[in-house]
């Protein structure tokens, strides 16, 4: 009975090694599934990335001269205004009530100067009639041009202090559409606090900032694409308008602080976009034509040097490339490998040389 069941273990036991030998020649013969490209002749552009925001050249704000109650709010976000047109009157204000007193200081001199404009006028009679010496009627006429040079002087200062506090209320210094409007009607502010922004929307442009390494490569005139996936905007012809000189230190997303560079791009499209919006832009800083090149997907790194795997017979070899241009997606090829080879995408740590792979169909 006992060699009854050790013979029934050794024919299972056989059959078992026979299934996995047979499914690892399988496996030999068919080759691991990879993905693959072909090296072809192309265009490699080298493209920088980053985000911007929408703003105005024009765009000026507008602050409190000093502290007081909104009252008389008379414009909303979206007017156009002209320069001059006003948007707030500052009745409550701290500044009101400065020229409150100084206008009842100025009816009190006013008040004083008829008073003596008209005894100097008496006094001239009489100095005329020989019945009043000259000193008197000088001194009564001086007195009188006195009071009014105060006048005139107190008038200035009435005038000037109004327009440099805001007490007059708020005008628009230039033309524009009104943008923000940071105040509410029976709000009390303070001397500095915003109160409305104007910008000229037929001057708009994205404002960016990139490292300091890649603004380097970056030009006045280069071709830019400006889109918002998520906004269904998209802008095949913006270009760089300006490059910053001084590279300042700003915190990256990540905490980091790095040097950058502002850029200034102009928009290709008469599209309007609104202000504050973020959009992607792309600066092809340089481009190869007609070039041997091979997807990025294809090519790591060992030991500082680019390696490939080739498909020869079914099997990856190991092959080592010299690159040149590194574009978005494709990299020059500049020597190590012949156009119509074809290459593994993406090979993983099952990839190795003379390793059997199929060709993903």
């Amino acid at each position: 009975m006992k060699l009854k069941m050790s013979k029934k273990w050794i024919v299972i036991g056989g059959a078992a090694i026979l299934v996995i030998a047979a499914a690892a020649y399988s496996a030999m013969n068919s080759g691991i599934i990879v993905e693959s490209a072909e090296v072809e002749q192309g265009e490699v552009t080298k493209l920088l990335k980053e985000t911007g925001t929408v703003e105005s050249k024009s765009s000026i704000t507008i602050i409190a001269k000093n502290s007081g109650e909104i009252m008389g709010l008379m414009v909303e976000e979206g007017d156009n205004v002209k320069a001059g047109d006003k948007l707030l009157t500052s009745d409550g204000t701290s500044a009101n009530l400065d020229i409150k007193s100084q206008q009842a200081q100025l009816s009190g001199l006013q008040a004083q100067y008829s008073q003596a404009r008209e005894l100097a006028n008496k006094n001239k009679a009489l100095y005329e009639q020989g019945a009043l010496s000259y000193e008197t009627y000088n001194a009564s006429n001086t007195a009188a041009k006195q009071l009014a040079a105060q006048i005139a002087s107190l008038q200035y200062s009435i005038e000037s202090y109004a327009e440099s506090s805001g007490a007059g209320g708020v005008t628009a210094p230039v033309g524009g559409v009104l943008t923000g409007v940071f105040v509410k009607e029976g709000e009390s502010v303070a001397a500095g606090t915003p109160l409305f922004e104007i910008s000229d929307l037929n001057d708009v442009y994205v404002k960016t900032d990139f490292i300091a390494e890649d603004a380097d490569l970056i030009h006045e005139g280069d071709m830019v694409r400006i889109f918002n996936e998520d906004a269904g905007f998209n802008d095949e012809k913006g270009s760089v308008k300006k490059v910053f000189l001084k590279a300042e230190d700003k915190m990256s997303d990540l905490g980091v602080s790095q040097k950058r560079v502002t850029v200034e791009i102009s928009f290709g499209t008469v599209t309007p976009i609104r202000l504050g919006s973020n959009l992607d832009v792309e600066i092809a800083v340089d481009k190869k034509e007609n070039v041997l090149r091979i997807p990025d997907l294809a090519v790591f790194e060992k030991d500082r040097k680019n390696f490939v795997y080739v498909i020869e017979g079914g099997k990856a070899l190991l092959r080592e490339v010299k690159t040149g241009l590194e574009g978005e997606d494709y990299l020059e090829a500049v020597s190590g490998l012949a156009e119509g080879e074809v290459l593994i995408l993406s090979p993983n740590d099952d990839i190795s040389e003379g390793v059997r792979v199929k060709v993903q169909k």
